[in-house]
């Protein structure tokens, strides 16, 4: 008999010797120590093992929908399953694939081998219900169980917070609204301001496709989740976009909007309750932990669009242009442009455009055999946007197997037209680590080791502009580590290397010629679309001990 050592963290733990054969599978960039152990972890077969289900979850987490119909959960001709986190798989935000595919790799590699108990350290309650489903005959222990105790509370407050918040633009809005009318123009680009523009009020995105600032419609106050403005801020930004000469879409705000989410966020909410007890099983494993807590974030997600729509469809209403412009398509406030687009404007051409990265691990680009729909109703099937502008062509294959229609490849990648003005010095002493939005502190333990190894480096840690960078302070003080604040551009002109997980820096230092390290997370899939060419450099690092 032997033992499973299943440990999820980002720190350094000790474990008491043992003569029982002990197997060990980590998850996140934490380290082991105590005596020897059989390695489970396999980046390249978890990463194949996330292609071969993917179709089949996609498959069923679409056969949720039939529960929000069935609580009648649906409003003009859209259910609402369509535009909730839960229906587009956001696995950057919630672990469920992962997790699934974790379970299925573990079995694969243990094989006819009895494990006769299991400790799962670091771990929470959704992972331990689920592996216990799995391995019902393996004993299991729990240790540094780690819990969600006010993850409803938190939600809700972070609602209300919202909602008292958008009471206060329509107050602002009422008080400070500009006379000015709208532009009319052909087309219209719907983008979040000033999170998707750099410092010189330039779109990241569309670049210069963009040929005036008329043509842009921008939201400030958006979803709260995209981008959080204060109050304050939201009266200097929305001064700042009009006189720039961009639609501010906040502007169209009503109470009566506010007044729809809060009926519907009870009714939700109402139906969250009832759905607690549920089970949900997929290929013989219990994910309702999983599935509840994606249900849960996906109620305030819907809220909030529910909120928000109003302003999209009296924008369109305003404005009506030819050609409308937006992203991301696949997410749930995409979705919710493709819909209410429909509403508002059924002449109006809907184009949605690649906002990041897409590749064959990145779920949230699939949907099922017939999922998705350009024409209303959209109770049974996602709505889409007429035509959608894909980066190259691998990006577009994803969206065609996906169920897209109209898809087009670009004729140059409007966000990375500033690598052309990039001419690389690659210093040999100088390596860039790209932080992603969501994978900073995990990116950085599993790089430890090496930083440590190699201080007459120069380590240059770029955090993205949008996460919460707390844990940086740690490493301020290592030897050779840098945290630059410098734009992406000139880190790239200086660095002859880039160790990146799955960001979109990692394709544009591929573009530049550098040297570019993919590095697999223990016990995550990497979604980076560059692990789909065999002549980049993978690397699975451990942490220092």
């Amino acid at each position: 008999m032997s033992e499973l050592i299943l440990y999820r963290g980002n720190d350094h733990i000790d474990l008491e010797l043992s003569k029982t054969p002990r197997y060990l599978y980590q998850i996140g960039g934490g380290e082991v120590a105590g005596g020897t152990f059989i390695e489970l972890n396999d980046a390249a077969r978890l990463n194949r093992i996330a292609e071969e289900v993917r179709d089949l979850y996609t498959k069923w987490v679409y056969s949720l929908n039939d529960r929000f119909l069935n609580s009648n959960l649906i409003i003009d001709g859209l259910s609402l399953f369509f535009i909730s986190d839960l229906s587009c798989k956001r696995s950057e935000f919630f672990d469920t694939y992962d997790s699934i595919c974790t379970l299925l790799l573990l079995r694969e590699k243990l094989g006819g081998e009895e494990v006769s108990h299991a400790r799962l350290i670091g771990i929470d309650e959704p992972f331990a219900v689920a592996f216990r489903s799995f391995f019902p005959n393996v004993r299991v222990r729990i240790e540094r169980k780690q819990t969600e105790k006010t993850a409803l509370v938190r939600r809700l407050v972070s609602d209300l917070r919202y909602i008292v918040r958008t009471l206060g633009v329509i107050g602002l809005n009422w008080i400070s609204a500009s006379p000015q009318g709208p532009v009319v123009t052909r087309r219209k680009f719907l983008s979040f301001f000033p999170a998707m523009f750099d410092k010189t009020m330039k779109e990241v995105k569309y670049g210069t496709l963009v040929g005036q600032a008329s043509e842009f419609a921008v939201t400030v106050l958006a979803d709260g989740m995209h981008q959080n403005a204060s109050l304050k801020e939201y009266f200097c930004l929305s001064r700042a976009v009009e006189r720039k000469g961009m639609y501010l879409v906040d502007r169209c705000l009503r109470v009566s909007d506010v007044w729809i989410g809060l009926v519907w966020g009870v009714k939700l909410w109402g139906y969250f309750f009832s759905q607690r007890g549920g089970r949900h099983v997929f290929g013989g494993i219990d994910i309702s932990g999983f599935i509840r807590r994606e249900l849960r974030f996906s109620i305030s997600r819907i809220v909030r669009l529910l909120i928000i729509k109003g302003a999209v469809f009296k924008f369109l209403k305003e404005t009506r242009p030819d050609e409308l412009y937006y992203y991301p398509v696949e997410y749930p406030f995409g979705r919710m442009v493709s819909w209410i687009s429909t509403l508002a404007t059924p002449s109006t051409q809907r184009i949605g455009f690649q906002m990041g990265i897409v590749s064959q691990r990145r779920i949230e680009q699939f949907m099922a055999a017939d999922e998705g729909s350009v024409v209303a109703p959209f109770t049974h099937q996602v709505p889409i946007p007429d035509r959608v502008l894909a980066e190259g062509p691998k990006s577009a294959s994803v969206y065609r197997y996906a169920g897209y229609q109209g898809v087009e490849i670009m004729d140059r990648v409007y966000r990375y037209e500033y690598l052309s003005r990039i001419r690389p010095e690659k210093r040999k002493s100088v390596k860039l680590i790209a932080l992603g939005l969501h994978d900073g502190p995990t990116l950085l333990n599993t790089l430890s080791r090496k930083i440590l190894r190699d201080p007459e480096q120069t380590w240059i840690i770029k955090p993205h502009p949008r996460s919460r960078n707390e844990f940086l302070e740690t490493w301020q003080s290592v030897a050779g580590v840098k945290i630059s604040a410098q734009p992406i551009e000139e880190l790239l002109s200086i660095a002859s290397e880039v160790y990146v997980t799955y960001g979109s820096v990692g394709l544009e230092a591929s573009a530049l010629g550098l040297n570019v390290h993919i590095i697999d997370i223990p016990g995550r899939v990497n979604a980076s679309p560059l692990l789909d060419d065999h002549d980049v450099i993978t690397t699975g690092m451990r942490p220092a001990i």
